[in-house]
């Protein structure tokens, strides 16, 4: 235990900080914990993959010296804990009342980051302060190269002082200045902060004797390199401020002489329980190398082992019919990469919270059939806020709202494994992570600790489902999300049902160079590309066997989308030849009045309807986690694999969350119209089974899919805002670009030319003639009236989006004095949809499907913009329904989930 009082000395870390009397709290020096978070780096840059990926973004090799200055600068990055202001926290409150009452000084003086402005932009009378440190012999460590969009050592230094998330620059700290001499000019209770500066000075050199004994200068250092490097420390700072006994405890040394090479020790063990080095996992792999057999049980299909040759390049894209295995291809892709030292982790990027949680139950039997010994297996974490789920264990939060239990993890050393878990900004630590593409796009944001985000990511497999799922807003991001990991030499891997060619191109010549981004584009966008299909620019469009037998699909246009009651009859005349029905609606509305008019036309208790714990329910995103745990389960046991023997006729009603990652079988489908790479995407669950095929009833035996459409063929009324409120096409819904719906509907009913659609074969002419701009654009001409100004109106919508995220962007290709920004937080989770609502309930319940609910997440459109907190205000409930009341309105939760009343 570090001396409770030391005199004179620095605190870095106070135990009790918030206790009536902070000074007689324990803590550990400023010296201790810089010596922790230093020695947390030293073993960050050790990481053969980490080292790799900086040497990329530096522009050249990093020397042992570049290393050595790298952890000289990350000790000194809190060096604002030596003024008198941050000191005060840690005296008894009258000392600290009576330095307050003394100096000109507000509380601003507490801070540790912006207090640090005097020491670069101070006068004559700071620099003993600086020279204390000294920052002159720092300066001369790297000077940018004249002419070259380069970096000098203060920002390198400035980036480490950025460890709280938010980019510091020279231009920040001079609008900062004014006022701050207080916490530097001023003692406090014996305490001198020109004393603390020497003691971090003189420990820094005692430390890193070569970074600052050596006059050889530092060759230059690329503008991304300082970006990372500024992650790479908020994520060293994270991990060495954690006291817990398994990190870095205040009695770790016993005195800070002794702590440097037991901290040293200890940050080495403790990435490797945090499981971000997998060097002993990789070893032990490499000696018995899985087949793709013994992962997956069945010989690999022919994208499966097109994605693994090694001339691919680092960013690949990778489109085939929904339910030809792309989601093994992605894992077999990441094996081969970890095999090869390529990557240490990987990320599963899906659409949604549903996806999200349905892939990582996958993802975790693989790596339970990947890495046999859990000695040393990969950390596997669902990144979904508030979900807290790792290790195949569900946690639960704590009294503290900071803490969080793991309750059937009792090995108290096992704690790292389950850190990165606990707090939505360190997700990607983990080693294996299923998670929202939003949580991917923050990284590229100018949101607090994108950076350590970015960082973070550089290690994995990026690995992203459903890319045409994304909105211009979003693709843009999604594509310089994509360029700076591709510069960095990360890997990327992007899997859809199909792309057009502009897409496709776009995406795959992301962080490409220049010259190449010429000579492939026209490949790339190529709208007669093969498919099934494996592409990259570095090999241009590669065809794959389909990895099953063509499906022959007869649709039926049935002008019922607004007649709840005529679906209900259709699906009555299904359920009598036994047919597995999937009715998808694009909206929730829709769907809970289909079920309504469903039950009513073949009554409540009929056994056809599909169940969850014994009671009625559907499947779409407004049910509360845990049910939608059940839900996930109870479908795949009614309509995925393992249930293709049944004769029972089943009907189960959803939205779009049956779209992706959940294994779902159908007899026959009746869904909404929509855009038709959406429609496509809807069919991988129509037949998606070929062992299913001889239990079929013989109504079904051929693959139908009815298409709900308006009454009026005529969809000029939707053009206007609100034209078919409830129906999820038109401006301010779902799907937003008519002339994409008008193109489907078309493609549809030309029975002439396709009396029957054949799947996969006919997937890259629908997608390039229901969603290609320039075919949209004749589209719109030919119809002419209101029909050109629309698609002017989709064009402007989307140049809009694209500036507004261009405008949001955290760019690394500039140089860190250019970086600062004002976090759009706010913004940035409205515009992602990352603006729920969490909500505790006044008493638990538990829900008719069999959960306990503690809290619900709300969409943040059902509750009023202007309110910033809200909580329960009433509850009522019995054991079929919730009610409760927040911000004036009432709710209701049952069976069918969350609606408004």
């Amino acid at each position: 235990m570090q001396n409770p009082n030391p005199p004179n000395e620095p605190w870095g870390k106070l135990r009790d900080r918030n206790s009536g009397d902070p000074s007689q709290s324990p803590r550990l020096s400023l010296v201790a914990h810089c010596v922790d978070v230093a020695a947390v780096m030293q073993a960050l840059l050790a990481l053969p993959t980490m080292q790799q990926r900086l040497q990329v973004l530096a522009g050249r090799p990093l020397t042992s010296l570049d290393l050595e200055r790298l952890c000289a600068l990350t000790f000194l990055h809190d060096i604002g804990k030596a003024g008198a202001g941050f000191y005060s926290k840690g005296v008894a409150p009258d000392v600290q009342r009576a330095w307050f009452k003394a100096q000109p000084a507000g509380r601003t003086q507490c801070g540790h980051v912006s207090v640090v402005a005097p020491l670069f932009h101070g006068d004559a009378s700071f620099d003993a302060l600086a020279d204390a440190l000294g920052l002159q012999q720092i300066e001369q460590w790297l000077v940018c190269a004249p002419g070259r969009n380069d970096c000098d050592a203060i920002d390198l230094w400035l980036a480490a002082i950025s460890h709280h998330g938010e980019p510091v620059t020279l231009d920040t700290l001079r609008h900062n200045m004014a006022g701050f001499w207080p916490t530097w000019k001023s003692s406090i209770d014996g305490y001198v902060p020109l004393h603390g500066l020497e003691q971090l000075g003189e420990a820094a050199r005692r430390l890193f004797p070569a970074a600052f004994a050596s006059s050889l200068p530092m060759q230059p250092l690329q503008s991304a390199f300082v970006h990372a490097f500024a992650g790479l420390v908020s994520l060293a700072d994270w991990i060495g401020s954690n006291t817990d006994e398994a990190f870095f405890p205040y009695h770790l040394a016993p005195d800070d002489t002794q702590r440097w090479h037991v901290a040293c020790a200890r940050a080495v063990e403790v990435l490797v329980a945090m499981r971000m080095d997998v060097e002993a996992a990789r070893q032990l792999l490499r000696q018995h190398p899985p087949s793709f057999q013994s992962l997956f049980g069945e010989l690999p299909r022919p994208i499966q082992e097109e994605v693994i040759h090694s001339d691919m390049g680092s960013l690949v894209a990778l489109e085939a019919e929904t339910g030809s295995g792309k989601t093994e291809a992605a894992l077999w892709r990441f094996t081969a990469l970890f095999l090869a030292g390529q990557v240490d982790a990987l990320v599963f990027l899906l659409p949604t919270r549903v996806a999200a949680s349905a892939i990582y139950a996958r993802v975790q039997r693989f790596c339970d059939a990947l890495f046999s010994d859990p000695s040393c297996r990969p950390t596997v974490l669902l990144a979904v806020p508030g979900y807290l789920r790792a290790n195949g264990i569900q946690g639960e939060k704590g009294l503290a709202s900071f803490s969080v239990l793991w309750p059937d993890n009792e090995n108290p050393q096992d704690k790292p494994r389950f850190w990165a878990a606990e707090n939505s900004k360190r997700y990607f630590a983990g080693s294996v992570v299923a998670a929202t593409i939003d949580q991917f796009l923050l990284s590229t944001l100018a949101t607090k600790h994108c950076h350590m985000r970015a960082s973070l990511l550089l290690r994995a497999l990026v690995v992203v489902d459903e890319v045409h799922a994304s909105d211009a807003y979003m693709t843009t991001l999604l594509h310089a999300a994509l360029e700076r990991h591709v510069r960095a030499g990360g890997h990327g891997l992007l899997m859809s049902a199909t792309l057009t060619g502009q897409a496709r191109a776009r995406l795959l010549l992301a962080g490409a160079e220049p010259a190449v981004a010429r000579q492939m584009r026209a490949v790339l966008a190529a709208p007669a590309a093969p498919y099934p299909c494996v592409s990259s620019s570095a090999s241009g469009l590669r065809a794959c066997a389909s990895s099953g037998a063509e499906k022959k699909v007869v649709r039926e246009l049935l002008p019922h989308l607004a007649n709840p009651a005529a679906v209900a009859e259709r699906v009555a005349q299904a359920v009598q030849t036994g047919a597995r029905v999937l009715v998808l609606r694009n909206t929730v509305r829709l769907a809970l009045a289909t079920q309504q008019a469903i039950e009513a036309r073949l009554g409540a208790a009929h056994p056809a309807l599909f169940t969850c714990n014994g009671v009625g329910a559907m499947h779409h995103g407004r049910y509360a986690f845990e049910d939608r745990q059940k839900l996930d389960a109870q479908v795949e046991a009614r309509f995925g694999k393992a249930a293709f023997k049944s004769t029972a006729p089943c009907v189960l009603v959803g939205t779009q969350t049956l779209e992706i990652s959940i294994d779902c079988d159908a007899d026959l489908m009746i869904t909404d119209l929509a855009p038709i790479d959406v429609l496509l995407q809807r069919l991988g669950r129509l037949h998606r089974h070929r062992a299913r095929d001889a239990f079929r009833p013989a109504a079904c035996q051929q693959a139908r899919l009815l298409v709900l459409t308006p009454e009026q063929r005529d969809l000029s009324p939707l053009l206007q805002r609100g034209g078919a409120r409830g129906t999820g096409m038109g401006p301010g819904s779902a799907y937003e670009n008519m002339l994409a719906i008008e193109a489907t509907w078309r493609l549809l009913a030309d029975h002439g030319g396709f009396p029957v659609l054949s799947i996969p074969v006919d997937n890259r002419r629908l997608v390039e003639a229901g969603v290609d701009t320039d075919q949209l654009e004749q589209l719109a001409q030919a119809r002419g009236g209101a029909w050109p100004e629309h698609f002017q109106s989709v064009l402007g919508k989307r140049s809009a989006q694209a500036g507004l995220a261009t405008y949001c962007l955290a760019r690394w290709d500039k140089p860190w004095a250019q970086s600062a920004w004002s976090d759009i937080g706010d913004k940035a989770r409205t515009r992602l949809g990352l603006d729920g609502v969490d909500i505790t309930l006044l008493e638990p319940w538990q829900t008719p499907l069999g959960s306990t609910l503690h809290d619900l997440s709300m969409p943040a459109w059902m509750l009023p913009e202007k309110l910033q907190t809200f909580a329960v205000q009433q509850q009522d409930s019995t054991p079929h329904e919730l009610k409760f009341c927040v911000a004036g309105r009432w709710f209701c939760y049952d069976r069918l989930g969350l609606r408004a009343q």
